[in-house]
């Protein structure tokens, strides 16, 4: 039987797909689930008015997130409902979401039929409009939600259009006067937009009973959810899609797509070591917009009417190049090349090299918490991968050592305890806690260590879970200066199973229900936890992203922080924290790239609360080239790094590298560029410079 391994992951899913709906099989489903969760779960719901209304909250967002579907009336129907929906998880009953389907699906019917006369004729630009997004709140009647949808869809061709001029490279200065094509543009965006909208209205309003039955497979996952983020129900073909974005090793242009609830396609997942991931140029929330496979003519994907032809796209297992064109959480659209590659946990997915400057500083990348396929039990993962380029770099004699773990979403348990182990020499590095309150520490498993000189770990808010158990122990311990941001704040461990409540059901039986389930909170060895908190840099970093919103605590469902056993550990001496601190903030305040993510994210934080568009092309323009040109300040910077260090590689990588092929010397060649171009990178060098001149004037 194939063994069970804890997930320390933060990335999740949703793929649905099922057979035929039955009212009393779903109602079974969810109670099962229930029971399933309090047998299993690290801390059972109680259902009460309370949870029953996080899962009426939860219900409704997913299935109208913008508030372009429901109206009050429509509210006022399942109200009733709010605080009863625990009662039915204990078998009490069964309407709740029968009707709220069914209200559903009317909307939608109402709403399709609604867009296609919307966009049948010219949208009328010649009087001042505007719209106010997000929407906070359901509209009182239908008559206004027509007129939500009118303005809603008047600001989605504007932005069609838009983009659509600047890629005709035309001049910023002359962008807001009014294109001569105008009237050619709206027409041909307002028929793209329109067969979007159709599109995804007509895959969700489905009449035969395959509909209601995914719409199910849905409400399992919004009950799972209520327990924590992290918890999933699973059906037979999500297990297999999960599993298949764990270990796959087939050639891919390295990134999972999934449509949002706009329709859009858009990155849901980077493969750590694939070519978007070492690209840089691609990000999760990214939306594609067009692929282009090797010579063929590219795919819009707004136009395909079948999802399994544009997941199709990135499926075949054959190495040749992609073109993928994005729109940014900006709205900048552009292209980028990539080479399909067979990603496999057996090679090149972490990366060393020299940071040459006034000191010489080793410099590592880390993008996932791996084990290798069928070596799982032997430690032979991303901890001895890491432990390899240490031995290379240290013969290249650097003075210092930075550790990149900015992007890494987690993985592995043990490996990510034998990472710190690598650099602690002995002790307890994490303890975990299950349901029952039992407390184990988990130690390092090696005594001794491959490298005890000055260490500096990097993070920021995308480091997640064996992200954070590693950096905790490395401060807890007193080994590393961490520097950046505040890490997501994940500090618990999954693990799939099938949903089975009588214990008759092993990992080997057929089954079609699965659920990823928390079983245990992991804490630090002082005590405390990152669950819901993460980790506080030492030193910190302006970050892009808002701390509020893309983290664990924005979960209503987040497990909250607790307390567990202090370790009995020997700490090292403090690290000069308060000197380093002080030279690097003066840096940072002066730094034009750092000012300019500071200005961006209070531009960002405040307009996500609410921001006024405005529909006609003038103020439009003027709206959409003042975001576009925020969001390019974000993207030009980082030229600092280049007259601070110059990136190499060891030695030993150089002579592996003179008998590459031209290719893999290509992307060696952007990997460099790419450190060299790195803000962060080359604050965190300077940082470990003043550190290691530190340590020699005393």
């Amino acid at each position: 039987m194939r063994k069970l391994i804890l997930l320390f992951l933060l990335f999740s899913f949703s793929v649905v797909h099922a057979q035929q709906y039955s009212a009393d099989t779903l109602r079974q489903r969810c109670v099962t689930l229930r029971r399933f969760l309090e047998q299993k779960h690290y801390q059972p719901l109680q259902w009460n008015d309370t949870t029953s209304a996080l899962l009426y909250e939860r219900w409704l967002q997913l299935l109208d997130k913008d508030k372009l579907l429901f109206t009050q009336a429509d509210i006022a129907q399942l109200e009733p409902y709010k605080n009863k929906l625990g009662e039915e998880l204990n078998g009490n009953g069964w309407a709740f979401f029968d009707k709220s389907i069914a209200i559903y699906r009317n909307r939608i019917q109402y709403v399709d039929s609604n867009i296609l006369v919307l966009l049948s004729k010219p949208l009328d630009f010649s009087k001042p409009d505007n719209i106010v997004w997000p929407i906070t709140s359901y509209e009182a009647s239908v008559t206004q939600l027509n007129q939500q949808w009118q303005k809603y869809v008047k600001w989605q061709v504007l932005r069609d259009i838009a983009d659509n001029v600047l890629d005709t490279g035309i001049e910023m200065a002359t962008y807001a006067k009014l294109p001569a094509n105008f009237a050619a543009l709206e027409s041909k965006s307002r028929a793209k937009l329109k067969k979007h909208l159709l599109v995804s209205l007509q895959q969700k309003k489905l009449l035969d009973s395959s509909f209601t039955a995914d719409m199910g497979n849905l409400y399992l996952s919004a009950i799972s959810w209520c327990y924590d983020p992290h918890t999933e129900y699973m059906n037979t073909s999500q297990r297999a899609h999960f599993e298949n974005i764990v270990n796959s090793q087939e050639f891919s242009a390295g990134f999972q797509m999934n449509k949002n609830d706009k329709g859009d396609w858009e990155i849901s997942y980077l493969v750590p070591g694939g070519a978007a991931w070492s690209n840089g140029e691609l990000h999760k929330g990214d939306v594609i917009v067009k692929i282009k496979l090797g010579d063929q003519p590219e795919k819009e994907l707004a136009s395909m009417d079948n999802d399994e032809e544009v997941q199709g796209l990135l499926q075949d297992n054959v190495s040749e190049n992609i073109t993928v064109s994005i729109r940014t959480a900006g709205g900048i659209q552009k292209s980028i090349s990539l080479t399909m590659q067979k990603v496999t946990n057996e090679e090149g997915i972490v990366k060393s090299y020299v940071l040459q400057g006034a000191k010489k500083v080793g410099y590592i990348t880390l993008p996932g918490f791996y084990t290798k396929e069928g070596d799982e039990d032997n430690g032979n993962g991303c901890s001895n991968d890491v432990a390899k380029e240490v031995v290379k770099l240290k013969k290249d004699s650097i003075e210092g050592l930075i550790l990149d773990l900015r992007y890494n979403g987690g993985g592995s348990l043990g490996e990510a305890l034998d990472l710190a182990g690598i650099f602690i020499d002995e002790g307890p590095l994490c303890s975990i806690k299950d349901k029952k309150g039992l407390i184990r520490f988990l130690k390092d498993p090696n005594r001794g260590t491959i490298y005890d000189g000055p260490m500096l770990v990097l993070i920021n808010g995308s480091s997640a879970s064996a992200s954070e158990l590693v950096s905790a122990a490395l401060q807890d311990y007193h080994r590393a200066l961490i520097v950046g941001s505040t890490t997501y704040g994940k500090g618990s461990a999954q693990v799939v199973l099938p949903m089975d409540t009588t214990g008759t059901v092993t990992d080997v039986s057929p089954t079609n229900n699965y659920v990823k389930v928390t079983i245990e909170k992991f804490y630090r060895v002082d005590g405390s936890t990152t669950q819901w908190k993460g980790v506080v840099p030492d030193i910190f970093l302006p970050q892009v992203e808002d701390e509020d919103e893309f983290n664990e605590k924005s979960n209503a469902s987040a497990l909250q922080p607790d307390f567990s056993k202090v370790a009995f550990y020997d700490v090292l001496p403090a690290l000069p924290i308060t000197t380093l601190k002080a030279k690097s903030e003066a840096r940072v305040d002066t730094n034009s790239s750092f000012k300019a993510i500071e200005d961006f994210s209070a531009w960002y934080k405040k307009d996500q609360k609410g921001f006024v568009l405005p529909l006609q092309w003038p103020a439009y323009s003027f709206f959409h080239k003042q975001a576009i040109e925020k969001y390019k300040e974000i993207e030009d910077t980082g030229d600092s790094g280049i007259s601070l260090l110059t990136a190499t590689n060891s030695r030993f990588d150089l002579q592996q590298l003179s008998i590459e092929n031209t290719q893999n010397r290509q992307l060696n060649a952007v990997h460099l560029k790419k450190i060299e171009k790195d803000n962060y990178i080359a604050e965190a060098y300077l940082i470990m410079s003043d550190w290691l001149n530190d340590k020699k004037d005393h």
